[in-house]
């Protein structure tokens, strides 16, 4: 499997936020405003708590995986000096499109995390949210992105969290439905994300001395690593069981996802 490829025709296909937009017409305003709103509210209204946007103004801050630009707006709010690759081309029209509608004409190009387009030491941050885990020498990618960084500089990353409620639910439902005969944990896994393309993305998962290590193999010192995100939609079960996951209060899923959530965000600094 070209895990590349996959990610091209994933992602090109069906840009991230599309499941919580289907109504509205992808590349206008009101898909941009709703697939954020939902972002911001629902799936990630913790992000500004673990990813500092808000000292970002002045610093130049290299985005691996923009999508439509929905983190690429945060950082632009904030007066950073950004830039921004993504392997799926589609996304460098998107992501365009929707800052435009906000004044914006953000510094994006096509480009592979194993392969940046920068000269050494070009950055103060480089960040990535939700991608790394799809990129299938993620170790090249770390090397590359401690390349670009200055010194001093911080790597912050979001990846999928193996000691998760929502992972342990996805193998529950692999095993005990017998998916195993038939299909791989792997090819399972790339089924978590939702796609309208016949397509089967590279899907990792890491737990947190996994990630440490490997950080520290490629040049990193992990500076902390926080857990987030646990919502009724990343329960196993069907819409009835949902239904009733829904009626649990709010913060038994915060805290939840503070210590078994689905994404690790790590932040690290060149040694």
């Amino acid at each position: 499997m070209n895990g590349k490829l996959e990610a091209q025709k994933t992602w090109g296909a069906s840009p991230t936020g599309w499941t919580s937009a289907r109504d509205e017409m992808p590349g206008t305003r009101a898909f941009f405003d709703k697939a954020r709103a939902f972002r911001d509210t629902i799936e990630q209204p913790w992000l500004p708590e673990v990813v500092p946007f808000h000292e970002m103004a002045g610093k130049r801050v290299l985005e691996i995986g923009f999508g439509p630009g929905y983190d690429t707006l945060k950082f632009m709010q904030a007066d950073a000096i950004y830039s921004g690759i993504d392997i799926t081309l589609e996304n460098v029209d998107r992501t365009k499109k929707h800052l435009g509608f906000f004044g914006y004409i953000p510094n994006v190009q096509q480009a592979d995390a194993e392969n940046l387009p920068f000269p050494d030491a070009s950055f103060d941050v480089v960040y990535s949210n939700g991608v790394l885990h799809h990129v299938p020498d993620m170790k090249k990618a770390f090397r590359e992105a401690r390349r670009v960084l200055k010194p001093g500089g911080e790597f912050i990353i979001l990846l999928y969290n193996r000691l998760s409620v929502f992972y342990a639910g996805a193998i529950l439902v692999h095993f005990a439905s017998g998916r195993f005969r038939r299909e791989t944990l792997a090819q399972r896994r790339s089924k978590i994300e939702s796609s309208a393309a016949n397509a089967a993305p590279l899907v990792n998962v890491y737990s947190k001395r996994e990630i440490t290590e490997i950080l520290a193999d490629q040049g990193f010192s992990t500076r902390s690593i926080a857990v987030r995100k646990c919502t009724p939609d990343d329960l196993p079960g069907g819409s009835k069981l949902i239904a009733m996951y829904r009626k649990i209060p709010q913060f038994v899923y915060d805290a939840l996802g503070k210590s078994a959530g689905w994404y690790l965000i790590v932040r690290a600094t060149p040694i």
